[in-house]
């Protein structure tokens, strides 16, 4: 199954997979805005520049986006990987019992280094608030914000 996976598809289940800032494996991603940042600070370095290849993010109302992460995420949840539950306004993304175990495969194979950096993306926004997180989008890439509906973004503008 891992083969008929994108590479966004299968760092999306990394993420799902590594452990947050409280040590707790297979944390949830707190929206569908944090998964799509969470990729494009992983996209932002060189060796995640290498791995998702596929993704392209443009600035977009709320800062980065790429469709393709949207299509990853509908897609994995059509086949029983992810589940998207709704909490109050929100939506919290997270494995199944499948997808746990197809990420534990995924993550059997990966590299140090790329573990390491996905543990490190999780730990340092998965558990920002929204606004949290934008503020730390922002204030690395500031280009990101020209078409921002997002008040965060007025201060990073230039």
């Amino acid at each position: 199954m891992i083969e008929n996976l994108s590479t966004t598809q299968l760092a999306i289940l990394s993420l799902l997979k590594a452990k947050n800032k409280k040590d707790i494996e297979y944390a949830p991603i707190p929206g569908v805005t944090h998964v799509v940042k969470e990729l494009f600070a992983l996209k932002n370095t060189k060796l995640g520049n290498e791995l998702l290849d596929e993704l392209n993010f443009e600035p977009d109302n709320f800062g980065p986006f790429d469709e393709t992460v949207s299509a990853a995420l509908e897609d994995l949840n059509a086949i029983g990987l992810i589940r998207v539950d709704t909490i109050g306004s929100s939506r919290q993304i997270q494995l199944t019992q499948k997808g746990r175990e197809l990420s534990d495969s995924i993550w059997d194979v990966l590299d140090d280094d790329v573990k390491g950096l996905v543990s490190y993306i999780k730990i340092n926004f998965n558990n920002l608030s929204t606004e949290g997180l934008l503020n730390k989008i922002y204030a690395l890439y500031p280009e990101m914000t020209v078409n921002s509906k997002s008040r965060v973004a007025l201060k990073y503008r230039h």
